[in-house]
């Protein structure tokens, strides 16, 4: 046989046996035994017990059933209500942790965005310049009328007589009111 022959037919075989290998049984899961047969745990040896005892309570859906659940062992065992410490029983519903040739998908990426961050400007405010209010300056009172000078007359008293009839006065003239006749 030629060397590229050889090679061809070994990748035909490689080939088969990915694409034939994952192919199971529709009844795969028929297949599947629980690891404890029996159901008393009290029969178990040492081995399956230390197992048993180790599996955890599990509350929620699993298999399309929602309940308690005992996990223990890659096995599921479903029951109404916790039993502590463990159960002393094991129950006639098990199912395997996951489906035969389950690939389980990763959990989803959540990228935690920071949030947006926002500039808000302080608002403009434009103050008008402050009113000023200029009042007139007051106008000045009008003068007062003028008042009528007292009429005086003036007096001597020695010579004794009012002026222009007494002309001279050894003394000094006074004022003296101006009295109508």
């Amino acid at each position: 046989m030629t060397r590229s022959l050889m090679k061809l037919l070994l990748c035909g075989v490689c080939v088969a046996v990915v694409t034939i290998a994952p192919v199971r049984p529709a009844s795969a899961q028929e297949h599947w035994r629980p690891p404890f047969r029996d159901h008393d745990v009290r029969r178990f040896d040492h081995r399956h017990h230390e197992m048993w005892r180790g599996g955890e309570w599990r509350h929620g859906a699993h298999f399309g059933r929602r309940g308690w659940w005992w996990v223990t062992g890659g096995a599921w065992y479903y029951y109404d209500a916790p039993v502590y410490p463990y159960p002393m029983i094991v129950s006639e519903y098990a199912v395997p942790a996951a489906p035969p040739g389950y690939v389980p998908q990763p959990p989803p990426v959540v990228i935690q965005q920071p949030p947006p961050v926002v500039v808000q400007q302080p608002p403009v405010v434009v103050q008008p310049p402050p009113t000023v209010l200029v009042q007139p300056a007051p106008v000045p009172a009008p003068p007062p009328p003028p008042q009528q000078q007292q009429q005086v007359w003036y007096y001597c008293d020695n010579p004794a007589g009012y002026y222009p009839y007494v002309p001279s006065c050894a003394s000094q003239f006074r004022p003296v009111p101006a009295q109508q006749k």
